[in-house]
């Protein structure tokens, strides 16, 4: 191939001397370009480049992976033109909680959360205290996303930070005392002189909780896991004789209950136990007893509780501060005077606290999640001023990069109803998009289609499905007229396709001319016009494939098509406009391959195996946010997934993780959980073994198996043994 670059070269001729003595080279691509030849090769792209956020979170990329912690790019929260009508927050604290340990573990799924994919792109954080665009310390709860240095409050769960608390005492206050109050007062109707357990009593709710009910005048009974614990309670509550704190690693402190109340029970229990603890714990109300839950563990798990408890006219409550979120107002409100009710009484005091930066959110998880904790686990953003009352002025996070569509602007994808299509619009709405246009030849042409689309609109999407013909001028004016109406093009993405694969000797010029419409003409069309009408383009984005830069048996012409497109990016990425083409090897799960592919069967086109599509999607952060290269690739190669061989990957990881340094100084026949593994990490062995190795393994069969039988799998041969493919996925 011969790629002329150059305006003042010569025109092809194989008499031309330029370009006879190149070709003598025999080189596969040649480019000339500013009077050099040159040549086209893949290398590495380099790790993305860490930004300058105004508005960042904190969230795990891998579900259940700790380690996988990050500071992501956010979509910039609006900043009102008039102070007094802004719902911003400037966060200086934010705190961790159980949820949180519980989502980021992959313990508790998404959807015992919040129903719809839509929301559950970060649910982590729920609690901070910081400034609102007037100056004025406040502190609140909002629905997700409080691990954020801006936050959209909810006026009907904010609160103003008394005078003598520190912004760093008042994220102790909201959830726990918001869930102390919604337990007690509206759930369990309580009562001077009621006695009432409290399980882990050291924790955030536990101490709020006894707080509360010392002050209402209950008798309270209280559990803690450790003797330190213990001894905290001892100090921190003197009115809580010893003999009413019991243990809450195991079921005794269903015995301390029944000897201190002589048997009678008490009337009410806040229960955060789970298994047979919580079965222990309902035992333990007296007649009339409530029982107030909250727990989600069990209650996600529908585990069963015996109907024979309520026959001493027992209630049961499933306190989820978290549903009141989507409530109505009025539900919100009520909570909202009850909280400043109790801080006006001086109920309501701040908790002890343990402190990370912001730079250190993994290690306040897993803090937390060993169970060590006494009180809050707090983050910390910024450093509060000395000042009451002071306007916060924005301070730039470090964060990775992360695509974000506006939801005000309209995004265009051709070809967006085949298999990858789908995926690509869905991972757009995801990521924020509100006005989609989709092209296509023929329209809607199976259910599927339908529902995904039905899907989108649900998510409050408007989702327009144009047939304006992309490979004539006319077509292309229309559709960016067709999006302009829904809001300012900011992204435009080509997909589509149609495929004349032939020998070369059989190609004919009507199959480069099928095969260069809906890429080669269509791509020229929308560059020559979205200069003009998309002065707002952020995001120009053609599919291309190995095809063009590696080659595949019978696709000349869709190979030539593609290459086309690829030197359009380059111009427009020499002229300072965006444009970036991703040359894709065969995609796996859905698309073109997959159609053709049979079942469990590996296809492998243009020296590539089959990349999974949630690999594709995931990628697409790294491949749009890098600035330097109009040409990217994205592939599984074939060779190089067939031969690599490194037996002791796995074993080397579960090392690593269990902190173990040499392999010489331990026996290999210890079962993992002799060298201390967790439930924690076993989680995150779970996810990794899964992920990385193809491994799929109980959480029993992770803490039994031995190092030696992993090193004896690891040797087998990777179709026979139970591990599957070793090494990780290329």
């Amino acid at each position: 191939c011969v790629f002329i670059m150059d305006e003042n070269a010569p025109a092809f001729s194989l008499d031309e001397p330029l370009y006879k003595n190149q070709l003598k080279k025999d080189l596969a691509l040649n480019v000339y370009k500013n009077n050099v030849w040159g040549s086209y090769r893949h290398l590495l792209l380099e790790p993305p480049s860490l930004v300058e956020s105004q508005h960042s979170c904190a969230n795990t990329t891998i579900r259940g992976d700790l380690s996988s912690f990050k500071w992501l790019d956010a979509p910039i929260v609006p900043y009102s033109q008039n102070p007094e009508n802004s719902n911003v927050v400037h966060n200086y604290y934010c705190a961790v909680n159980f949820k949180d340990i519980m989502l980021a573990t992959g313990k508790l799924a998404p959807d015992v959360v919040v129903k719809g994919r839509i929301n559950q792109e970060n649910l982590l954080g729920f609690e901070y205290a910081g400034r609102n665009e007037k100056g004025e310390r406040v502190m609140g709860l909002v629905g997700s996303k409080a691990l954020s240095n801006l936050i959209e409050c909810d006026p009907y769960f904010l609160w103003k930070v008394p005078d003598p608390w520190s912004l760093e005492d008042a994220a102790t206050v909201p959830v726990v005392y918001g869930t102390a109050l919604y337990s007690f007062v509206i759930s369990g109707r309580i009562k001077r002189g009621d006695s009432v357990l409290i399980h882990a009593g050291s924790g955030g709710v536990g101490q709020a909780a006894i707080n509360l009910a010392l002050f209402y005048g209950c008798e309270v009974f209280t559990t803690v896991g450790t003797p330190e614990k213990k001894e905290f309670i001892k100090t921190h509550f003197p009115l809580i004789p010893e003999s009413h704190i019991g243990n809450s690693r195991d079921t005794s402190f269903e015995q301390m209950i029944m000897m201190e109340t002589n048997g009678k029970g008490v009337d009410m229990v806040l229960n955060s136990l789970s298994d047979e603890k919580l079965l222990a714990s309902v035992r333990c109300l007296a007649t009339g007893g409530r029982f107030l839950e909250i727990g989600k563990f069990d209650l996600a798990n529908n585990i069963m509780l015996g109907m024979e408890s309520f026959l001493k006219d027992i209630s049961f409550h499933g306190v989820m501060l978290d549903t009141l979120f989507t409530s109505a107002a009025k539900f919100k409100h009520s909570l909202q005077c009850l909280v400043q009710e109790h801080i006006d009484l001086g109920a309501i005091k701040p908790l002890v606290r343990t402190v990370f930066e912001c730079d250190q959110v993994e290690q306040a998880f897993r803090y937390m999640a060993s169970g060590k904790n006494i009180g809050k686990v707090l983050l910390k953003l910024r450093t509060e001023e000395k000042e009451r009352v002071i306007k916060a002025m924005p301070i730039p996070q470090i964060a990775h990069p992360k695509v974000m569509f506006d939801k005000n602007s309209s995004c265009i994808i051709c070809g967006g109803l085949g298999g990858f299509g789908l995926e690509l619009v869905d991972w757009i709405v995801l990521r924020n998009a509100k006005n989609i246009i989709i092209t296509t030849r023929v329209g809607i042409r199976n259910g599927y289609q339908a529902l995904r689309k039905r899907v989108w609109e649900l998510y409050g999407v408007k989702v327009v499905i144009s047939t304006a013909d992309i490979t004539t001028e006319d077509g292309v004016k229309q559709l960016l007229n067709e999006a302009n109406q829904l809001g300012p093009v900011s992204s435009i993405f080509n997909l589509a396709v149609v495929l004349k694969d032939a020998l070369f000797e059989n190609q004919t010029e009507e199959n480069f001319i099928a095969s260069a419409g809906p890429k080669a003409i269509a791509t020229a069309l929308l560059d020559k016009y979205s200069r003009i009408m998309c002065p707002e383009l952020k995001h120009f984005v053609i599919f291309s494939s190995v095809s063009c830069g590696r080659g595949n048996t019978g696709q000349t012409n869709y190979g030539m098509s593609n290459s086309v497109m690829e030197r359009i990016c380059e111009i427009r990425k020499s002229e300072g406009l965006p444009g970036l083409a991703i040359e894709w090897g065969a995609v796996g799960d859905v698309g073109l391959v997959a159609d053709k592919a049979e079942e469990n069967q590996e296809v492998v086109i243009g020296g590539t195996l089959q990349q999974k599509i949630d690999n594709c999607l995931e990628i697409m952060d790294h491949l749009l946010t890098q600035k330097n290269y109009p040409i990217v690739s994205s592939m599984v190669v074939a060779e190089k997934r067939a031969s690599s061989s490194n037996t002791g990957t796995i074993v080397d990881t579960v090392i690593n993780m269990l902190g173990l340094r040499d392999l010489k100084t331990i026996s290999l026949h210890s079962t993992l959980a002799e060298f201390g593994l967790d439930s924690i990490i076993t989680v995150e062995i779970k996810q990794i073994f899964e992920r990385q190795f193809e491994v799929f393994l109980t959480s029993h069969e992770i803490r039994n198996i031995t190092l030696s039988k992993l090193q004896e799998l690891a040797a087998s041969d990777v179709k026979e043994n139970k591990l599957g493919l070793m090494n990780p996925r290329q």
